[in-house]
């Protein structure tokens, strides 16, 4: 009888331990796979980089991108006016742009709240396209290939475009297109803003200006849908 039941413990062991084998190599696997995947995908995308930074045009843009950003930032500047820019590149962050509006506008215009959630809308679809497009193009932030000492940290390490360019100057559009005064106030906070992207060391110049038109055509398409859905005015308001 003891024979018998120390059999049963014994294939109860081997069972356990085949059973833990078969799920170690399941999930060794899947690492495996997942490795191989993102190998593949860094390959694929130092390809793609190469062919793109192998272009003619493209070099003599990096070139002329490189002259501009060392004659704009400078890792060493100190005073005010560095302070400003720091602070006006953080003010590119959405919340911001989201206590403007409401001090400004919430209680006192009509549909205020169409206009901000048309707002938000923009401000979505730019956040999806520029992440996409960082991805694709994964160009390595100027203080980083300069070996400079920026004067704030970015959130993420892709250069191009530039992100909160992209949400100022869509949010401008679809909060400025309010009435001229808005158009104003918004426009001039999204140009410090873009100014400030370069001036900190996180971003080259065409990184600001692809910010300015990917942003400016994102708040226009973003106009013309709220248009066609709901009626609000693409320029001027109800």
């Amino acid at each position: 009888m003891l024979t018998f039941l120390n059999l049963i413990k014994f294939n109860a062991i081997i069972l356990f331990i085949i059973m833990e084998y078969n799920e170690y190599n399941i999930e060794n696997k899947k690492r495996r796979k997942k490795r191989l995947k993102k190998l593949l995908k860094r390959k694929r995308r130092d390809k793609r980089m190469n062919y793109i930074n192998n272009l003619k045009v493209i070099k003599i843009m990096s070139q002329i991108d490189d002259k501009l950003f060392l004659k704009i930032f400078k890792d060493n500047r100190k005073g005010y006016f560095k302070s400003f820019m720091k602070l006006m590149s953080r003010l590119g962050d959405g919340y911001v742009w989201a206590f403007l509006y409401f001090s400004i506008y919430m209680f006192r215009i009509k549909y205020a709240i169409l206009y901000f959630t048309r707002a938000i809308a923009s401000a979505f679809i730019c956040i999806f396209v520029f992440l996409y497009i960082k991805n694709f193009f994964s160009r390595m932030r100027p203080y980083k290939k300069h070996d400079k000492i920026p004067i704030m940290y970015p959130p993420d390490k892709h250069s191009f475009p530039s992100g909160h360019t992209m949400v100022g100057f869509a949010l401008s559009f679809s909060m400025g297109s309010y009435g001229l005064g808005s158009a104003i106030l918004f426009y001039t906070i999204a140009s410090l803003i873009a100014f400030s992207r370069v001036y900190v060391g996180l971003h080259y110049p065409l990184d600001v200006i692809c910010g300015i038109i990917f942003g400016t055509i994102i708040g226009v398409l973003t106009n013309i849908i709220f248009f066609y859905m709901i009626g609000l005015p693409i320029i001027g308001h109800i």
